[in-house]
């Protein structure tokens, strides 16, 4: 089911998880505990959504047109999530709210609006 491009995403998620896991298992900080957790599922949400959207632009090849208008590759997975990562990144949120800002956004919508494209 997963690319062998987003090995590097699941790995990422994967390392964060086994560090908030050894800090639990030493009673480490609970803080820094939490903050890995926030960063899981950040990370997550940020894949999911360059998943989702990378299924829509295989059913919609007008979007891949849109994205190469903002400079970034349809066919590569990696840009697909650099697109995704970069419009997350302007949402006025952070933590576990940017988390859910992330798993609600319309990415796709995102790329229709022509007032959105970079020059």
């Amino acid at each position: 089911m997963d690319d062998a491009e987003q090995v590097e995403y699941l790995e990422e998620i994967a390392d964060l998880r086994r560090r908030a896991r050894v800090l639990e298992e030493a009673q480490g900080s609970a803080e820094l505990i939490a903050e890995y957790m926030v960063e899981v599922q950040l990370l997550e949400s940020l894949l999911l959504a360059a998943r989702e959207l990378r299924d829509q632009l295989v059913q919609e090849p007008e979007l891949g047109e849109m994205m190469l208008l903002r400079g970034f590759s349809p066919a590569s997975f990696q840009d697909v999530y650099s697109f995704v990562y970069e419009a997350a990144m302007e949402i006025e949120l952070s933590g576990e709210q940017l988390a859910r800002a992330v798993s609600g956004t319309d990415f796709a919508s995102l790329l229709r609006r022509r007032d959105a494209v970079s020059g």
